[in-house]
């Protein structure tokens, strides 16, 4: 029996929910989205890839938004203090920006993470099968660089993570951690609403 203890040293948390009333919000944020894109149909470019990226949402004018945001605002608290280990003013937790990407088919967006903020989230408004991973990537960068063939992947070893986008699943990640959109490969868009936190 091998007497070695591993010690895990600064992990990076992702963390994941589905928001309970999903089903009668994600179609009037679709609706919403659609809207947005009607009156915008240039967008912003930014990590999209062909995708449409709208301009930021002004979130005291949507109903479905504030909807969306009364969802998840009550695990913010327990997030950030209980497991970031922060000592925060939870009245101060504020969305600095928020917005969608809509990738139809045969788009994606690229490497990017979102400076000048805490965390970042990735809520899924219309996610089908294989309408594109999101991959995060590991930030010790000197690991990344050199390395034996990787034999066995796990926690240690991977270098990039893949969670599959699901409909109402909210995911929360420490802003600085890189991350992209795989491609859309399906013959539905993907819709996900993205924000940045800040306390």
């Amino acid at each position: 029996m091998s007497n070695i203890r591993i010690h895990k040293f600064f992990p990076v948390p992702v963390f994941e929910q589905r928001l309970e009333n999903y089903k009668d919000l994600n179609p009037q944020l679709e609706n919403f989205i659609y809207d947005l894109k009607k009156n915008n149909p240039e967008g912003q470019k930014r990590s999209n890839a062909g995708g449409w990226h709208s301009p930021f949402f002004n979130i005291n004018e949507s109903e479905p938004v504030k909807k969306l945001i009364s969802s998840f605002t009550k695990s913010l608290p327990e997030i950030m203090t209980e497991h970031m280990g922060w000592r925060i003013n939870k009245d101060k937790i504020t969305i600095l920006d928020m917005w969608s990407v809509v990738n139809k088919k045969n788009t994606f967006n690229v490497q990017h993470s979102h400076p000048n903020s805490l965390l970042s989230a990735a809520y899924y408004v219309k996610a089908k099968k294989n309408s594109g991973n999101i991959k995060f990537f590991d930030p010790k960068e000197m690991k990344t660089m050199y390395h034996p063939p990787i034999q066995k992947f796990n926690e240690i070893s991977a270098e990039i993570i893949k969670i599959e986008p699901e409909e109402g699943k909210l995911l929360l990640f420490p802003s600085y951690l890189n991350h992209a959109v795989e491609e859309n490969l399906s013959d539905e868009d993907r819709i996900v609403i993205s924000f940045n936190l800040v306390c």
